[in-house]
């Protein structure tokens, strides 16, 4: 097993430790829901927009515009894949 160790400033430890108590606070709100609540939340509060945008570089405007396959390979398939050509059984 690899061990990754990551040297944070301070204001970026804080940032984290910021960052982790949300994500806390945030599961263990969405724990106590029911099934049908929880999934009404997290479509309320996902983001409802396209993930694109403009940026002007050097007098230049850059769009950029990203679409997803329906038919995409999933993060779990994806894993799962890599895993088992890189794993002799």
């Amino acid at each position: 097993m690899n061990t990754i160790i990551l040297e944070l400033t301070e204001k970026e430890a804080q940032i984290y430790d910021e960052v982790m108590e949300k994500v806390d606070e945030t599961a263990a709100f969405l724990a106590e829901l029911s099934h049908s609540d929880r999934l009404d939340w997290l479509k309320k509060h996902q983001y409802p927009h396209p993930i694109s945008f403009e940026r002007e570089i050097g007098g230049t405007v850059y769009t950029v515009n990203a679409h997803f396959s329906q038919d995409a390979e999933t993060p779990e398939g994806k894993v799962k894949r890599i895993l088992s050509q890189n794993i002799a059984l």
